[in-house]
């Protein structure tokens, strides 16, 4: 009996290793999609909750900071993909209260934003 549960253990561990796999996968695949821009700047931000909905937003902006390219994971499993976020789209990022938008991806766009800064002020300290 105890045979039984080990072996159905062993293989949801396995599938639950192989769908993570799959999964990050996806993840580099879309940021390396993403990041195929001739000139701007590409934030990410990951709100991880232990138990929860997390998210992961993606965002693409152009050298002035309006955000031109917006994806967006969300959800508990495995089975969550990137989905086109056309809510951040035009989005003004210099210019930007995260506290105007839902609690569920304040975290996530803050994230975001703050790593488009970074890579701006560095811009213009090479400069």
């Amino acid at each position: 009996m105890w045979g039984v549960f080990m072996a159905i253990f062993i293989v949801l561990w396995l599938l639950q290793f192989l769908m993570t796999k799959n999964q990050l996968k996806h993840y580099h695949q879309t940021v390396k999609e993403m990041s195929n821009r001739s000139s701007g700047y590409l934030g990410i931000g990951v709100d991880k909750k232990r138990f929860g909905i997390g998210t992961v937003l993606i965002i693409v902006t152009d050298v002035e900071g309006t955000v031109v390219d917006c994806r967006i994971m969300s959800g508990v499993t495995v089975f969550a993909k990137f989905k086109k976020c056309k809510r951040f789209n035009d989005l003004d990022i210099l210019d930007t209260n995260v506290l105007n938008y839902e609690p569920k991806y304040q975290l996530s766009l803050k994230m975001a934003i703050e790593k488009i800064h970074l890579q701006m002020n560095q811009m213009v300290s090479v400069l």
